[in-house]
């Protein structure tokens, strides 16, 4: 299986606001308080509080999803998933890393100190 995680059509304000947001690899996250999950079938669905949209994960966003319910640092995580995926670690880095990045931009996860 190829890892990927979605690549999100992201424009206007959102995108200004993923582009300043600097999720790195160092940063701890966590997923939000603000925002409550359900498995159903072969996905998660999400909903935020805050905001009241709701999301789908399925597979890779998934997994990256159910890792994030205790603060995780984003290099543990990306090596995690590279060696379960068995992808080469600087795509699933960048393809992880653009992804928390969007989620932040969401407030779906929160940075927290170490």
């Amino acid at each position: 299986m190829m890892f990927t995680a979605a690549r999100l059509a992201i424009s206007g304000a959102l995108w200004e606001r993923v582009r300043t947001i600097m999720v790195s690899l160092e940063t701890v996250v966590v997923r939000s308080s603000t925002v409550l999950d359900a498995s159903v079938d072969d996905e998660s669905v999400l909903m935020s509080i805050e905001t009241g949209h709701y999301y789908t994960m399925k597979v890779t966003s998934r997994a990256i999803w159910e890792r994030l319910d205790t603060p995780i640092r984003v290099r543990d995580l990306c090596a995690g998933l590279a060696e379960i995926y068995r992808a080469p670690l600087a795509t699933v880095e960048a393809d992880t890393l653009e992804f928390l990045n969007y989620l932040e931009a969401q407030k779906m996860i929160e940075p927290r100190a170490e």
